[in-house]
């Protein structure tokens, strides 16, 4: 009989999907990423593809400041919505620094808030200087920036 409702259980779904990265490496990210920028967002939608674990957020943006690549060829940003899915809740109105290929954020990708050019502790500087010559970054004293070694769920 236990072998039955074993054999039951294993076939069910899983009943929720978390989310783990890892440590993020953003040298890594950084040298792996077609586009790097600062962005504003200036409205989100959900895009609904009918089944729910496929829903993710739309976003539109406004360029602030790019590092990498020329982000005005993306037409908009993509994203969870955040948790298990590793998503970034995008918030109209706020920054938010974004590593990416094909305009996906995740937290994965080392994307996240961005707490303007004023309050960066001169992290936008760091990553430009990184991208142009390499220099490694220090990102000790930068209080908004905090790599993810953890899962999320």
């Amino acid at each position: 009989m236990r072998i039955i409702i074993l054999l039951i259980l294993s076939l069910l779904p899983p009943l929720s999907i978390a989310c783990s990265c890892g440590k993020v490496d953003l040298e890594k990210v950084i040298g792996n990423s077609k586009y790097v920028f600062i962005a504003t967002i200036t409205s989100t939608k959900i895009n609904d593809s009918g089944e729910d674990f496929l829903k993710s957020v739309v976003a539109d943006f406004q360029l602030v400041k790019h590092f990498k690549g020329d982000p005005k060829t993306l037409k908009k940003l993509y994203s969870g919505f955040g948790g298990g899915d590793c998503g970034i809740p995008f918030n109209v109105g706020f920054q938010y620094i974004i590593y990416t290929n094909d305009g996906t954020a995740s937290i994965c990708s080392g994307s996240q808030i961005y707490p303007g050019e004023s309050n960066d502790d001169g992290f936008s500087d760091q990553i430009s200087e990184f991208i142009k010559s390499g220099k490694k970054l220090d990102l000790e004293n930068i209080f908004f920036y905090s790599p993810l070694d953890k899962d999320c769920s």
